[in-house]
């Protein structure tokens, strides 16, 4: 038997408290390590607003829109004729009694790419009051080229005349179609009565801008 004396009850019970606060005061403070620091106390609950902005957040990241299968469809449709010079200039006098903007561009120009989602604007906006907006793609006739304007059409949705050079000498479609100097974008604006009224392009000495260019439009726009 043990010669050392039990600690008397009131003893115990003082200690066993003293224990059971320290852990309360560990579990809502952090208890220190073995090498002294202390560990950061546990992250509070999120509130009811951090939720909602993480919520947020992730509807931000979302795309805004989706597509849909009308849009596809609509895509799909979109198609190219390939015409000559003299074609183009028989399509433009077929629309006499409207106003007659085409757009010269090619897959191969970055400021004609660029640009074009402006003449879809265009032809949205003003098609009401009589404008008929045509793409005239200068690329060559080759069917990789072709390829290439049909998709790019397509991924602009491009609901307008879509026409082609089908001129295997590409230098003789530019002469034929007056682009000076082949240079590209170009523009060309035909009034009611089928004649030129203004053109864009070509000439350094006399830039321009699309501000320009629907200030053209809306004057022809207003003419009967």
């Amino acid at each position: 038997m043990s010669d050392e004396n039990p600690l008397p009850p009131a003893r115990t019970h003082a200690l066993l408290s003293l224990n059971v606060a320290a852990v309360g005061a560990c579990l809502l403070l952090g208890c220190a390590s073995k090498d002294g620091a202390t560990p950061s106390s546990l992250p509070a609950p999120a509130t009811t607003k951090a939720v909602a902005a993480a919520a947020a957040s992730d509807e931000s990241s979302a795309p805004s829109s989706v597509k849909t299968p009308t849009d596809a469809a609509a895509r799909s449709s979109v198609t190219v004729e390939p015409v000559s010079p003299e074609e183009l200039q028989k399509f433009i006098a077929s629309q006499r009694g409207k106003v007659v903007f085409v757009d010269f561009w090619a897959t191969y120009c970055l400021p004609c790419r660029e640009k074009f989602p402006r003449t879809l604007a265009l032809a949205k906006e003003y098609g009401d009051e009589g404008l008929t907006a045509v793409s005239m793609s200068m690329d060559s006739p080759e069917p990789a080229y072709q390829k290439k304007i049909l998709e790019f059409l397509r991924q602009q949705n491009s609901q307008i005349k879509n026409f082609a050079n089908r001129l295997e000498d590409t230098d003789a479609a530019f002469a034929g179609l007056d682009i000076a100097g082949g240079a590209l974008p170009h523009y060309k604006i035909y009034g009611r009565n089928g004649k030129l009224r203004n053109k864009f392009g070509g000439d350094p000495d006399h830039p321009f801008d699309e501000a320009d260019i629907e200030r053209a439009l809306i004057a022809a726009l207003k003419e009967n």
